[in-house]
């Protein structure tokens, strides 16, 4: 205790003998200067650093003379800085701040270019037909919400609408919307397809060839039986026979891996007009605040050999994405949806049934 004493007032004379007017230069910090060094003491390394650089006073009371920070405790320190300068944000991938700027946008800028990292694009969350989402859009997203509006992008940045017809006539739309909800971000991804001449089978050849992806372990097209992506169940029932599709009404169901829900609806709407299919897919991407939290790399990556979404049956049931999605919209639902089973995670419930079973 004496030693500490000692130590703390060796470090601190020099400080206080050459700060001459720490009152009026701190403010509303206007503290006696061993105050705020004793409460210093009990800082971690970071704090100490982030409380230095808020004005030159604290900086020439608090700043560390020769302090070496560790990989930890330089992203920790990093992490406050975000916080306090709005126009950065902190990159997981080198552990530096990079500059954003206000006109980022999905629709209007070339982020594959712009990423100061490369190695984040292997961590981006792509969804069909360029409404992909940069990690760092998402986290300037929620940096927003958190810190204010001064710090990131607002969710509408993130939205987009797209609409062409292929050269066989299949009209092909898509549109992403984006919400906040209980601290989490999550994203609706609305697709419709039909063919202008009401051809079944020219549309059933669209849909399995180029349907794209409900998400990484689910698609619209023809999957692969023994792993991801399958395809969802309501498109491969009876694309064999004449009619090529079997209608169904809101359909709903759930991916086994990551928070990704559904509801399909394949309606006939006669001869001359043919099917009509729409798959609104419900996203929770988390609160975005690691690229290697558990909700973005299982949504962002196809590898099953993650903790799969069925580990958390009551918190993360069938439709409750979806269910939270709608609560934002002040519709309170119960969405009855089904597990759809995703090819590849056996090996790992096996493993973890064995695990449970020598506990």
């Amino acid at each position: 205790m004496v030693g500490g004493a000692v130590q703390w007032l060796s470090q601190g004379l020099v400080t206080l003998v050459r700060l001459r007017r720490p009152r009026s230069a701190l403010g509303a910090l206007a503290l006696p200067p061993e105050i705020i060094l004793m409460v210093a003491t009990y800082l971690t390394n970071p704090s100490v650093i982030s409380l230095a650089l808020t004005c030159r006073t604290l900086h020439h009371l608090c700043f560390p003379g020769r302090s070496h920070l560790n990989t930890a405790e330089t992203e920790e320190l990093l992490l406050f800085l975000e916080k306090d300068i709005a126009t950065l944000y902190f990159c997981h991938y080198c552990a530096k701040l990079h500059r954003w700027h206000t006109r980022w946008a999905n629709s209007t800028f070339p982020w594959v270019k712009g990423l100061p990292c490369q190695e984040s694009l292997k961590h981006c969350l792509f969804l069909p037909y360029k409404c992909d989402i940069p990690y760092h859009h998402a986290r300037l997203v929620m940096n927003r919400h958190f810190y204010g509006p001064s710090h990131g992008l607002p969710p509408h940045k993130l939205e987009k609408r797209i609409c062409f017809t292929s050269s066989g006539g299949v009209t092909d739309s898509e549109s992403l919307r984006a919400r906040i909800v209980d601290d989490k971000l999550l994203v609706l991804l609305v697709r419709t397809l039909y063919h202008s001449r009401g051809d079944s089978k020219t549309l059933r050849g669209y849909v399995d060839s180029r349907g794209n992806s409900a998400c990484k372990h689910l698609t619209l097209r023809k999957g692969c039986p023994d792993f991801a992506p399958l395809q969802l169940p309501e498109l491969a029932k009876d694309k064999t026979t004449p009619d090529h599709f079997a209608p169904c009404d809101q359909s709903f169901g759930s991916c086994t891996f990551c928070l990704t829900d559904y509801c399909i609806d394949i309606s006939w709407r006669g001869k001359k007009k043919g099917y009509a299919i729409k798959v609104s897919s419900y996203h929770q991407l988390g609160d975005c605040r690691s690229p290697f939290d558990w909700s973005w790399r299982t949504i962002s990556t196809r590898l099953t050999n993650e903790e799969p979404r069925t580990a958390y049956p009551v918190e993360y049931r069938p439709g409750s994405v979806r269910d939270r999605w709608n609560r934002a919209a002040g519709i309170v639902s119960r969405t009855y949806g089904e597990w759809v089973e995703v090819p590849g995670l056996a090996p790992y419930r096996r493993e973890l049934a064995r695990v449970a079973v020598a506990l």
